[in-house]
Protein backbone atom coordinates (compact mmCIF):
# COMPACT_ATOMS: atom_id res chain seq x y z
CA UNK A 1 0.00 0.00 0.00
CA UNK A 2 1.49 2.96 -1.24
CA UNK A 3 0.62 5.81 1.48
CA UNK A 4 0.78 9.88 0.26
CA UNK A 5 3.69 11.32 2.27
CA UNK A 6 2.92 12.77 4.25
CA UNK A 7 -0.13 11.46 4.95
CA UNK A 8 -2.79 13.78 4.33
CA UNK A 9 -5.43 15.47 7.12
CA UNK A 10 -8.77 14.01 6.51
CA UNK A 11 -11.80 16.73 6.91
CA UNK A 12 -14.95 15.99 7.30
CA UNK A 13 -17.84 18.45 8.56
CA UNK A 14 -17.72 18.49 11.97
CA UNK A 15 -14.07 16.15 11.95
CA UNK A 16 -10.35 16.50 11.32
CA UNK A 17 -8.78 13.47 10.60
CA UNK A 18 -4.85 14.27 10.99
CA UNK A 19 -1.63 13.15 12.61
CA UNK A 20 -0.99 13.97 16.12
CA UNK A 21 0.39 17.17 17.60
CA UNK A 22 1.90 18.16 20.89
CA UNK A 23 -1.27 19.46 22.31
CA UNK A 24 -3.27 16.14 21.80
CA UNK A 25 -1.30 14.90 24.93
CA UNK A 26 -3.19 16.91 26.99
CA UNK A 27 -6.71 16.24 25.04
CA UNK A 28 -6.01 12.66 25.54
CA UNK A 29 -5.00 12.56 29.24
CA UNK A 30 -8.26 14.15 30.12
CA UNK A 31 -10.42 11.53 28.45
CA UNK A 32 -8.81 8.83 30.59
CA UNK A 33 -9.87 5.44 30.36
CA UNK A 34 -14.04 5.47 30.30
CA UNK A 35 -14.95 1.80 31.94
CA UNK A 36 -17.75 1.48 28.98
CA UNK A 37 -15.51 2.30 26.03
CA UNK A 38 -12.87 -0.01 27.19
CA UNK A 39 -15.35 -2.80 27.53
CA UNK A 40 -16.19 -2.04 24.43
CA UNK A 41 -12.54 -2.81 22.87
CA UNK A 42 -12.85 -6.20 24.58
CA UNK A 43 -11.05 -4.96 28.18
CA UNK A 44 -11.47 -6.26 31.32
CA UNK A 45 -13.04 -3.45 33.05
CA UNK A 46 -12.06 -4.45 36.84
CA UNK A 47 -8.61 -4.30 35.94
CA UNK A 48 -8.69 -0.90 34.43
CA UNK A 49 -5.80 1.31 35.69
CA UNK A 50 -5.38 5.19 35.96
CA UNK A 51 -4.67 6.51 32.78
CA UNK A 52 -1.62 8.70 33.09
CA UNK A 53 0.91 11.22 31.62
CA UNK A 54 3.06 8.50 30.26
CA UNK A 55 -0.02 6.52 28.72
CA UNK A 56 -1.00 9.79 26.83
CA UNK A 57 2.67 10.43 25.75
CA UNK A 58 2.56 6.68 24.73
CA UNK A 59 -0.77 7.24 22.96
CA UNK A 60 0.14 9.82 20.94
CA UNK A 61 3.89 8.59 20.10
CA UNK A 62 2.01 5.12 18.47
CA UNK A 63 -0.26 7.16 16.82
CA UNK A 64 2.82 9.47 15.29
CA UNK A 65 4.98 5.94 14.43
CA UNK A 66 2.26 4.73 12.55
CA UNK A 67 2.22 5.15 8.82
CA UNK A 68 -1.92 5.19 8.38
CA UNK A 69 -2.96 6.68 11.65
CA UNK A 70 -4.49 9.57 12.54
CA UNK A 71 -5.82 11.66 15.67
CA UNK A 72 -9.53 12.59 15.25
CA UNK A 73 -9.94 15.59 16.22
CA UNK A 74 -14.01 17.59 16.87
CA UNK A 75 -14.30 21.04 18.14
CA UNK A 76 -10.16 21.43 18.36
CA UNK A 77 -9.79 18.24 20.74
CA UNK A 78 -8.54 15.01 20.01
CA UNK A 79 -11.27 12.54 20.69
CA UNK A 80 -10.09 9.30 19.14
CA UNK A 81 -8.18 7.63 16.87
CA UNK A 82 -8.22 5.73 13.36
CA UNK A 83 -5.94 3.79 11.51
CA UNK A 84 -5.54 1.39 8.57
CA UNK A 85 -4.35 -1.77 9.54
CA UNK A 86 -2.64 -5.24 8.33
CA UNK A 87 -2.34 -3.95 4.10
CA UNK A 88 -2.12 -6.86 2.04
CA UNK A 89 -0.36 -5.26 -1.35
CA UNK A 90 -1.14 -8.39 -3.53
CA UNK A 91 -4.91 -8.64 -2.77
CA UNK A 92 -5.45 -4.22 -2.49
CA UNK A 93 -6.99 -5.11 0.76
CA UNK A 94 -6.66 -4.14 4.38
CA UNK A 95 -7.94 -3.88 7.98
CA UNK A 96 -9.21 -0.35 9.66
CA UNK A 97 -9.36 0.58 14.02
CA UNK A 98 -11.19 3.10 15.55
CA UNK A 99 -11.78 4.14 18.67
CA UNK A 100 -13.85 7.34 19.90
CA UNK A 101 -12.42 7.74 23.19
CA UNK A 102 -14.83 10.90 24.96
CA UNK A 103 -18.08 9.06 26.36
CA UNK A 104 -19.87 12.61 25.72
CA UNK A 105 -19.05 12.01 22.20
CA UNK A 106 -20.54 8.69 21.66
CA UNK A 107 -24.20 8.36 19.63
CA UNK A 108 -23.17 11.38 17.69
CA UNK A 109 -22.40 9.76 14.53
CA UNK A 110 -19.01 10.28 15.00
CA UNK A 111 -17.41 7.28 14.48
CA UNK A 112 -19.41 6.87 11.35
CA UNK A 113 -18.69 9.94 10.13
CA UNK A 114 -14.36 8.88 10.82
CA UNK A 115 -15.17 5.87 9.41
CA UNK A 116 -16.16 6.58 6.24
CA UNK A 117 -13.98 9.37 5.48
CA UNK A 118 -11.05 7.20 5.81
CA UNK A 119 -13.18 4.36 3.94
CA UNK A 120 -13.63 6.32 0.82
CA UNK A 121 -9.85 7.71 1.39
CA UNK A 122 -8.79 4.34 1.33
CA UNK A 123 -11.09 3.51 -2.15
CA UNK A 124 -10.44 6.97 -4.00
CA UNK A 125 -6.49 7.50 -2.85
CA UNK A 126 -4.87 4.09 -2.12
CA UNK A 127 -6.85 2.44 -4.54
CA UNK A 128 -7.96 -0.23 -2.23
CA UNK A 129 -10.52 -3.37 -3.48
CA UNK A 130 -11.41 -4.41 0.36
CA UNK A 131 -11.70 -3.51 3.87
CA UNK A 132 -11.95 -5.11 7.12
CA UNK A 133 -13.42 -4.65 10.21
CA UNK A 134 -13.80 -6.60 13.24
CA UNK A 135 -16.47 -6.06 16.39
CA UNK A 136 -17.20 -7.51 19.30
CA UNK A 137 -20.53 -9.01 19.24
CA UNK A 138 -22.29 -6.79 22.13
CA UNK A 139 -21.23 -3.65 20.31
CA UNK A 140 -24.47 -3.25 17.97
CA UNK A 141 -23.80 0.77 18.43
CA UNK A 142 -20.50 0.20 16.33
CA UNK A 143 -21.94 -2.68 14.37
CA UNK A 144 -24.91 -0.32 12.91
CA UNK A 145 -22.71 2.41 12.54
CA UNK A 146 -19.93 0.26 10.10
CA UNK A 147 -23.32 -1.38 8.00
CA UNK A 148 -24.77 2.14 7.54
CA UNK A 149 -21.72 3.04 5.52
CA UNK A 150 -22.33 -0.38 3.60
CA UNK A 151 -19.73 -2.90 5.28
CA UNK A 152 -21.32 -6.37 5.66
CA UNK A 153 -21.54 -8.87 8.57
CA UNK A 154 -19.29 -11.61 6.59
CA UNK A 155 -18.53 -14.03 9.59
CA UNK A 156 -18.77 -14.92 13.08
CA UNK A 157 -15.32 -15.70 15.00
CA UNK A 158 -16.48 -17.48 17.86
CA UNK A 159 -15.51 -16.88 21.68
CA UNK A 160 -12.60 -14.68 20.11
CA UNK A 161 -11.96 -12.17 22.99
CA UNK A 162 -12.09 -12.96 26.69
CA UNK A 163 -13.45 -9.64 27.88
CA UNK A 164 -13.89 -9.65 31.93
CA UNK A 165 -14.83 -13.60 32.65
CA UNK A 166 -16.90 -13.89 29.57
CA UNK A 167 -15.93 -15.20 26.19
CA UNK A 168 -17.81 -13.19 23.21
CA UNK A 169 -17.81 -13.40 19.52
CA UNK A 170 -15.90 -11.17 17.02
CA UNK A 171 -18.07 -10.46 14.45
CA UNK A 172 -16.26 -10.19 11.20
CA UNK A 173 -17.07 -7.21 8.35
CA UNK A 174 -16.35 -5.91 5.16
CA UNK A 175 -16.46 -3.45 2.44
CA UNK A 176 -15.54 -3.64 -1.39
CA UNK A 177 -15.05 -0.53 -3.04
CA UNK A 178 -18.45 -0.25 -5.04
CA UNK A 179 -20.43 -1.09 -1.74
CA UNK A 180 -19.29 2.51 -0.33
CA UNK A 181 -22.65 4.22 0.45
CA UNK A 182 -21.58 7.39 2.14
Amino acid sequence: MLLPDPLPTLQTARLQMRRPKSSDITDRLALGRDPEIYRMFGADISKLAAFTMENAVAWVDSIANHPAAWVIEHNNRAIGEIMITNPVDSDRRAGLAIGILDPARLGQGLGTEAVAEVTRFCFQTLHLHRLSIRVLAFNERAIRAYEKIGFQREGLEREAAHVGETWVDDVMMGILARDLRQ
